[in-house]
């Protein structure tokens, strides 16, 4: 299983990551894991998902699968100024912790709705169902399309 960590090097400027915070690049459009850069090289790159790492931190196989199923799926969802955005971005809050946030989902769910309060009365649906629904179908898309890639930053 190979395993990505220090010393890797950067999609764009193809030089070694070696500190700092390191970013897994994650297609949009489709489940795909683009590589990894350094912070500052993909900040200009909107076209593509972003998880940026915090050294010391790991993440499994099952949890790199999650994300690239994860990204294609978030972005699928309506964004910008469209009704029912609530979703996305209640969604989208658990990268912050990631995958901490994954410990207890709802936290990240209450915290939303405390913070987004009319955002959530709008939201044209039920949003905590809508949440979690999706997630499970996240996580049920991951376990049926394992990877084998972890990443690792001692």
């Amino acid at each position: 299983m190979p395993t990505i960590t220090w010393n890797q090097l950067c999609n764009y400027c193809h030089r070694p990551i070696i500190r700092g915070k390191p970013t897994i690049l994650f297609a949009k459009d489709k489940p795909l894991l683009l590589g990894i850069a350094h912070s500052s090289c993909a900040a200009t790159k909107y076209n593509i998902g972003h998880h940026q790492m915090n050294p010391l931190d790991h993440l499994s196989r099952e949890q790199v699968a999650f994300l690239i199923q994860f990204y294609p799926m978030l972005y699928s969802l309506p964004g910008g100024f469209q009704p029912n955005i609530a979703l996305r971005q209640c969604i989208a809050d658990l990268l912050y912790d990631y995958p901490m946030s994954m410990a207890n989902p709802m936290k990240c769910l209450s915290a939303f709705k405390e913070q987004n309060k009319e955002k959530a009365r709008l939201y044209q649906g039920d949003l905590e169902m809508d949440y979690f629904r999706f997630l499970a179908k996240v996580q049920k898309t991951a376990k049926d399309n394992p990877v084998d890639v972890e990443f690792d930053f001692p």
